[in-house]
């Protein structure tokens, strides 16, 4: 029976529902009640690519419906053999649950991937399959230990609303292997940057003491022309002796200016004018 040999009044769209197409379709179908419409054809569609179904189907024009039987991918398991054509259906998504208060089917959604797996290419090849819920699937109750389910109800569509055919060769294959193999990120050799130099006009005794720039480091340094002697003294802590009775005297090591400068006999030094605002012991 095909689409011109059923008689269907003008405008008749076929867009049951979840619940309609386990109820009305898919229970009578397992039951083997008949259907007022044989509306949906009967195939084996895990023989075919997704793309030669519309031409199968009864009725349809963006989606086709089927009755399939299933197989088991394993004698003795439980899991759907998914192999489909050229290629293979894969699960997407959780599995939703058909019928209140009680479940009476199951919906899955599957994707085709043209090629083998697990290489293959994902397509826009979209499938909805029923199943029966609360059905005793186990190998020991079939006499045909392949044979899942007698029946399943399958929607069939692209997303795209066309007819896409997709033929993997094994170059493809092969280029989608190398395209997803892990490569190491190209490290180029590093340049380090010449360092800053002041500009004549500097004065020389201003010139030994300029900030250079270490490639190696992240923060400006200050360099000066001093000996290892003087660092080690600049880096060791003071005593606490030499700061109770004695003051510092901030510019002994300045070479380029005078004493007297700074300050005379008659002027405190900058500690000894801090050291008058410490606070002092109460005296009775």
């Amino acid at each position: 029976m095909t689409c011109d040999t059923l008689e269907l009044p003008p405008g008749f769209r076929f867009h049951p529902t979840d619940d309609e197409l386990v109820m009305h379709y898919l229970c009578r179908r397992c039951a083997s009640q008949p259907i007022a419409v044989p509306i949906i054809a009967e195939i084996d569609l895990y023989k075919f690519d997704p793309w030669q179904l519309p031409d199968m189907a009864l009725y349809g024009e963006k989606e086709w419906y089927f009755f399939s039987p299933r197989d088991r991918k394993y004698p003795n398991g439980s899991r759907p053999n998914r192999a489909a054509g050229s290629g293979y259906w894969k699960a997407t998504g959780a599995d939703k649950p058909i019928g209140k208060p009680k479940a009476v089917g199951i919906k899955k959604a599957l994707v085709f991937y043209a090629g083998k797996a697990p290489r293959g290419v994902k397509t826009n090849w979209i499938m909805h399959e029923y199943r029966l819920a609360n059905v005793d699937r186990s190998a020991g109750k079939r006499n045909n230990n392949l044979r899942l389910d007698d029946w399943v109800l399958c929607r069939i569509y692209n997303k795209k609303g066309t007819i896409e055919k997709h033929h993997v060769t094994a170059d493809n294959q092969s280029s989608e292997m190398e395209m997803e193999m892990e490569t190491k990120p190209k490290i180029t050799k590093y340049t380090p940057t010449p360092p800053i130099h002041p500009p004549s006009s500097v004065p020389h005794h201003v010139m030994n003491d300029v900030f250079h720039f270490d490639t190696s480091e992240s923060v400006p340094t200050l360099h000066s022309n001093s000996s290892p002697e003087h660092e080690k003294e600049v880096q060791s802590d003071r005593k606490m002796n030499d700061l109770r009775y004695g003051y510092v005297d901030p510019f002994q090591d300045d070479a380029f200016t005078p004493q007297s400068q700074y300050y005379n006999d008659y002027q405190l030094s900058p500690l000894q004018d801090m050291f008058m605002y410490t606070p002092k012991p109460f005296q009775m």
